[in-house]
């Protein structure tokens, strides 16, 4: 169910005015930036970029808290390829303290994680600390901007599942501080109920 309603374009377009092959274009981005290893830090089941990673051939570490989703993301990743790409790592860790090392990763993509966390500077710090220094950092943010979206997000944040809704404004001037590990300003964009931030390590 999670994986359909992810990569389903209507659900997407009704439920948060974007689309799947907005997050693919993202990806995209990120596995273009710099060199070095990417890490995508919160990879889910890969339903929107198992053909990112795949095929873009970068070393690449692939990073969830959940190893269910993980075992989906692997499975993905050998029917795409026909085996598990050798320049990919998949590995169980907790987003809010990365087993890495400083300045380990060449760019980072943070795919729909910061709305889960009422301390969104907290995990922007640690997305930086395991950057090197100018790298970019990619991260997408459900923000509380359309009618549908505040209430769809009001009742997850009930049920536990994501932090209080913040609009993009906030979400934004958050991330432009020096809390945030972030340099600033930010470079954020929204499309739907959807944040789009790429920013480089301070």
């Amino acid at each position: 169910m999670y994986d359909w309603l992810i990569g389903n374009r209507v659900y997407n377009r009704l439920a948060w005015g974007t689309s799947p092959e907005a997050y693919t274009a993202f990806a995209g981005e990120a596995a273009r930036s710099g060199s070095g290893t990417l890490l995508d830090a919160g990879c889910g089941t890969l339903v929107s970029t198992a053909a990112v990673h795949a095929g873009s051939r970068r070393p690449t570490v692939l990073v969830d808290l959940s190893t269910d989703m993980l075992k989906v993301a692997r499975d993905r990743l050998v029917r795409l390829h026909g085996r598990m790409p050798d320049h990919v790592v998949l590995l169980q860790a907790d987003l809010q303290a990365l087993p890495f090392r400083d300045g380990a990763f060449g760019a980072v993509l943070s795919p729909g994680m910061l709305h889960l966390f009422g301390d969104v500077e907290a995990i922007t710090r640690e997305l930086a600390r395991v950057a090197v220094p100018d790298a970019a950092i990619f991260a997408t943010s459900l923000v509380a901007e359309r009618w549908l979206a505040r209430r769809y997000l009001a009742a997850l944040h009930r049920a536990g599942e994501v932090a209080r809704p913040r609009p993009f404004a906030e979400l934004v001037s958050r991330l432009n501080t020096p809390d945030s590990g972030l340099a600033v300003p930010v470079e954020a964009r929204i499309d739907g109920s959807m944040a789009f931030v790429t920013a480089r390590k301070a």
